[in-house]
């Protein structure tokens, strides 16, 4: 199970699987926007979790006051595959 830490100070986001050693380290957010508080920090983090979710439809929001982005559904990857791949 994924877990998560927010420094009080920075708002530094680590998260971690099932070990010790975090897979993600993440000062602020993707899109470089500052994280606020811990608050803001903390429901990012909460975000990015269920993102990994294999049934999560969102991704977590790329910066500030913007929407979480739609994963693409099988249809759309398929046809990007096709699209890339399909004319060699």
């Amino acid at each position: 199970m994924m877990r998560y830490t927010v420094d009080p100070i920075t708002y530094l986001v680590t998260v971690f699987d099932d070990n010790e050693v975090p897979f993600l380290v993440q000062p602020d957010y993707p899109n470089y926007d500052k994280f606020d508080s811990v608050e803001e920090a903390t429901i990012w983090a909460e975000a990015f979790i269920e993102a990994q979710k294999p049934d999560s439809l969102f991704y977590a929001p790329n910066g500030k006051n913007l929407p979480a982005e739609s994963k693409p559904t099988q249809a759309e990857l398929e046809a990007a595959l096709a699209k890339r791949f399909g004319d060699e």
